[in-house]
């Protein structure tokens, strides 16, 4: 559970002062996540990790392009080096291909797949 603790320390760090709302609702999903393990096997600390940062791309460090999932995965590849496959769920979830096509940024999102559809699924 080493990653889902980092990510959380992280997430809290860039949410929860300025962006409170986000952050209860990076939380929420957090829970929501951790009622998964055991479908999900040795990806279960790997989805709890994503649920918890999932919107840090809404954090006035992070943001970029505009579009959150992007900028959050952005910032957890190029600022903290986060796992790649980290990076991947967080750029995909929720409506992020639609969204990304949507304002032209389909080849930067392209920079974080494939998706995994089955951690996709779980984190939307």
């Amino acid at each position: 559970m080493q990653l889902a603790k980092w990510a959380h320390d992280l997430a809290e760090s860039l949410l929860a002062e300025s962006l409170p709302t986000r952050w209860a609702h990076s939380q929420r999903v957090y829970s929501q996540a951790l009622t998964l393990a055991p479908a999900l096997g040795e990806d279960a600390v790997l989805l709890a990790a994503a649920a918890i940062a999932h919107d840090v791309g809404y954090a006035r460090a992070a943001v970029e392009t505009g579009q959150h999932m992007i900028d959050g995965a952005r910032y957890l590849r190029d600022v903290v080096g986060a796992d790649p496959r980290l990076c991947s769920v967080v750029a995909f979830h929720t409506s992020s291909p639609w969204e990304a096509s949507e304002l032209g940024l389909s080849e930067i999102l392209a920079e974080f797949g494939p998706a995994e559809p089955a951690l996709v699924d779980a984190i939307t």
